[in-house]
């Protein structure tokens, strides 16, 4: 098979109906007598994700309802034998004018059951399925960024590869900071890097009062904090912030994450935004004044964070995310990593089409999405130089 114009072709029978987000509209696809992918709603799927230990926020409906609108998402479930095994939030454009989209899966598609051994065979059944469906029936150009997960991560990457895949670029800054939270806090603490440990026992002087805040004055306040400090820092935000919100109002109390506040001397300081639920939590969003770098607040607040998750039993990993290009940020999160975790790079985009066409518009999307990521990135940074 040519990696280049890759394909891969599965007999399909009743195909899916124009799907709808928010109502009961379903819509499935048959691939064969065993395997089926079928179309669902945000909060259905939802639902379902919360049983996977692989689900992230990125992959619930919710997020992707809040972050990209609910005409542009799809959630599918994929059934194998009449049972679920898969599913996966997707990015969908079709192009107008042309027999073409895209569909763009990121951090997924979610396959792994908790308290359950790692059946690749449920992956490569999800993928040919997803493949089918947005390839094969619809001719879109699909893109897949796997989750990068310690000990699974090149494993699925190798799947895909074997799929017929095409190698694409990667994130301009991969490195994932992982956290070993699948131990006990000692153990924890010995792991860590010993400026980390200097620095943590520094903090602990100044009689922080941290507590989790997950009712509506703990979002505000956080909200405010996050403001203050985009506004003094300039930086170039390109988070989901403005999904928080939506997200802490889910009706699937599970997928709400939770709120940290760090108060010093009576007046917040640091706070952070953090998901718990599947096998890996994940620090989504955090803030601070401008009294939180000489006062250490980040070390107590992420310290106070992994000792409460170390005694989660199923939380084995704590996700720091990455490091925007930033040294400092690197250095205190490779510290806090420590013996015990490990510093992934984030699984590349993986490409897959069944036409020129498709391959085509896809691929000049992605240059132009890439190019204009850099300007913007280079304006900001001249932007902040000029003002210094």
């Amino acid at each position: 098979m040519n990696r280049n114009t890759a394909s891969y072709r599965m007999p399909i029978a009743n195909p899916p109906e124009q799907n709808t987000f928010g109502q009961t509209i379903h819509s499935s696809s048959h691939l064969s007598n065993e395997i089926e992918l079928e179309i669902i709603s945000a909060n259905e799927w939802d639902k379902i994700a919360v049983k996977f230990g692989d689900i992230i926020p990125e992959q619930t409906g919710v997020f992707n309802v809040s972050r990209w609108g609910h005409d542009n998402i799809e959630c599918v479930k994929i059934l194998h034998q009449s049972k679920i095994i898969a599913g996966a939030v997707l990015i969908v454009r079709k192009i107008p004018f042309s027999t073409t989209g895209l569909a763009v899966l990121k951090w997924g598609p979610i396959w792994h059951f908790e308290n359950s051994d790692h059946n690749f065979s449920s992956y490569r059944l999800a993928v040919k399925a997803i493949v089918s469906e947005y390839c094969g029936k619809r001719n879109f150009h699909l893109t897949i960024m796997p989750l990068a997960v310690p000990q699974i991560a090149d494993k699925t990457c190798e799947e895909l590869l074997s799929l017929g895949f095409k190698l694409g670029d990667s994130l301009a800054a991969p490195e994932r900071y992982i956290v070993n939270t699948g131990q006990n806090p000692e153990c924890l603490m010995t792991s860590l890097n010993q400026k980390w440990r200097y620095n943590l026992r520094k903090a602990h002087k100044n009689e922080f009062d941290i507590q989790f805040a997950d009712d509506q004055h703990g979002l505000e306040v956080f909200q405010g904090l996050y403001t203050d400090m985009m506004n003094r820092k300039q930086f170039l935000d390109a988070s989901a912030i403005d999904s928080l919100s939506n997200i802490m109002q889910s009706e699937v109390k599970d997928i709400r994450p939770k709120i940290v506040l760090v108060y010093h001397k009576g007046k917040v300081t640091a706070g952070g935004v953090f998901s718990t639920i599947g096998n890996m939590a994940v620090y989504m969003f955090g803030a601070t004044d401008d009294r939180a770098l000489a006062l250490k607040a980040g070390y107590a607040m992420h310290w106070w964070v992994a000792e409460h998750l170390c005694n989660q039993e199923n939380i084995n990993w704590y996700d720091l995310g990455g490091n925007d290009l930033d040294a400092g940020l690197h250095q205190f999160k490779k510290g806090f990593v420590g013996k015990t975790g490990d510093i992934l790079q984030a699984p590349a985009r993986y490409h897959f089409t069944s036409s020129m066409a498709a391959n085509l518009v896809g691929s000049t999307i992605f240059k132009l999405r890439t190019y204009r990521a850099t300007v913007l990135r280079i304006v900001h940074e001249l932007k902040q130089k000029a003002a210094k």
